[in-house]
């Protein structure tokens, strides 16, 4: 089955519905990253443990703050191991 590891970095707390706009620090939380680099497809054969070491290696390498790693496509997929923080 395929799997992929989906990386995340931290929002702007950009408080929603502000004109002008406004950001504070409560606000921020991690949100999905953006870019060809923001999903890695891992081999579905590799254990979760070598997945979760896997993603811990490329968030630091790449400044991440989480991860989740996920089961299925792109468009319907099942978290296998929730969002986390490094």
């Amino acid at each position: 089955m395929k799997s992929f590891i989906q990386f995340y970095n931290i929002s702007t707390g950009y408080v929603q519905g502000t004109i002008p706009p406004v950001f504070k620090e409560s606000a921020k939380k991690p949100i999905p990253a953006c870019g060809s680099d923001s999903i890695y497809p891992c081999d579905g054969r590799a254990t979760l443990y070598n997945r979760i070491h896997l993603a811990r290696k490329i968030c630091r390498q790449r400044n991440y703050i989480g991860f989740t790693i996920e089961q299925g496509d792109l468009l319907n997929s099942t978290v296998v191991r929730k969002l986390e923080l490094i």
